[in-house]
């Protein structure tokens, strides 16, 4: 708006000059002189006309605004440098390329433990024990504190499921031996059972003697064999006794239905008892006994 003023204020000085001059030629037909006077003491009038003869320019009678000048450009400004944020990239999922499981092999199943043995089992008092034994003995042949041995025909049941089983060794000791001096005397063997032994294990046992199937026999004379005091036909019928338990297992030789003349023969003989090999004896157990299974055979 301002410049649009100032360029109607420079075209109107030119009209208001003209204006002014025709005044003067005016008043100079009215009177020169006092118009020379009266310009020459209106200082104020004289800059004006100055001002106006030095801002006067060739009208331009063009009614038309002055152009507006462009707006200057705006300066161009350096944009700040900016440190760029590092950002991390994000992970990319990937999918696991499918890979054929390596084949395996089942583990074998394990066979089912065996049960555990029971650790002992004991045989009770008063059990029977039966055996046979392992050589002949006399007498005659055997001291004191001598040893032979037996073997159990049967097994021997203890608790849990534990038993002494058949052919196990029993060991006999004998306590007294005698032998007859005359047909009319008596002939014996005193044993016990000491010990019984199986799987490498010896248990001592407490055990008397109650029956065992012993001969009588007539010792050496004169240098020769002993001889039988019966024939065959009776040896069957001679079989050891035990005469009672306070005689601590005494074995008795016998002979039963000898000729006459034999027994005649034999009235001042030796005669000995004898336990032949595979002789049978039987026994009880005094005590009890604590003993371990037998091994797998």
């Amino acid at each position: 708006m301002g410049q649009y003023m100032r360029s109607f204020n420079r075209r109107s000085a030119p009209v208001a000059v003209l204006s002014t001059l025709a005044l003067v030629s005016l008043a100079a037909c009215g009177g020169a002189k006092d118009d020379t006077a009266a310009l020459s003491s209106d200082t104020a009038l004289g800059r004006d006309l100055a001002l106006a003869q030095r801002d006067s320019v060739q009208p331009q009678l063009q009614d038309v605004p002055a152009p507006v000048p462009a707006a200057p450009a705006p300066a161009a400004t350096t944009p700040r440098p900016t440190t760029p944020r590092p950002t991390t990239p994000r992970p990319t999922p990937t999918r696991p390329n499918p890979s054929t499981p390596a084949p395996t092999t089942p583990a074998p199943t394990p066979a089912p433990a065996a049960p555990a043995e029971p650790v002992s089992g004991t045989v009770a008092a008063g059990t029977a024990l039966r055996f046979v034994a392992n050589n002949k003995v006399c007498s005659n042949t055997v001291a004191v504190g001598d040893k032979f041995t037996a073997a159990l025909t049967e097994p021997v049941s203890a608790s849990n499921g534990v038993s002494i089983p058949e052919g196990a060794t029993a060991t006999f000791e004998v306590t007294e031996a005698k032998t007859a001096k005359n047909s009319n005397d008596q002939t014996y063997l005193r044993v016990r059972v000491v010990s019984v032994q199986y799987g490498g294990r010896t248990y001592p046992i407490e055990a008397s003697v109650q029956t065992a199937t012993t001969e009588r026999v007539r010792s050496a004379s004169k240098g020769t064999d002993a001889k039988k005091v019966a024939g065959g036909a009776i040896l069957g019928a001679i079989a050891g006794q035990v005469l009672g338990k306070n005689t601590k297992g005494t074995v008795i030789g016998a002979a039963a239905g000898a000729a006459a003349g034999t027994a005649a023969a034999a009235a001042t003989a030796d005669f000995d008892t004898c336990i032949n090999s595979g002789g049978a004896i039987s026994a009880t157990l005094d005590a009890p006994v604590t003993v371990r299974p037998a091994p797998a055979p």
